[in-house]
């Protein structure tokens, strides 16, 4: 049996650290917020998530694909209004956030 190198064994590592990248990208991102603009002209949402005292604003793209639920119901994005609760099935694309599913969980006030 052939033994590999050491600089052979580092490439055959790093060659497949960089194929397993773009799997990763893939990954599912699962957010759970309050609307707090939603944008139709660019087809986007920005939405307040956080945990304790950590709050943060995540901007979520959505496509003409992108299924919007509210109480088993299809909606369009402009039916989301600012104070809606929604939990976002997303994914990291190389332009940032897109939404394949956005399910109102409670209507805002």
């Amino acid at each position: 049996m052939k033994h590999l190198t050491p600089a052979a064994a580092l490439t055959a590592i790093l060659l497949l650290a960089a194929a397993a990248l773009p799997a990763q990208r893939e990954l599912p991102y699962t957010y759970q917020g309050t609307v707090h603009t939603v944008n139709v002209g660019t087809g986007s949402l920005d939405l307040l998530t956080g945990v304790g005292h950590a709050v943060r604003v995540v901007k979520i793209r959505a496509l003409p694909t992108t299924l919007i639920a509210s109480e088993g119901r299809t909606i369009a994005l402009g039916d989301l209004a600012p104070g809606d609760v929604v939990r976002a099935d997303c994914r990291l694309t190389d332009a940032g956030l897109v939404a394949d599913r956005i399910e109102v969980k409670r209507r805002g006030a």
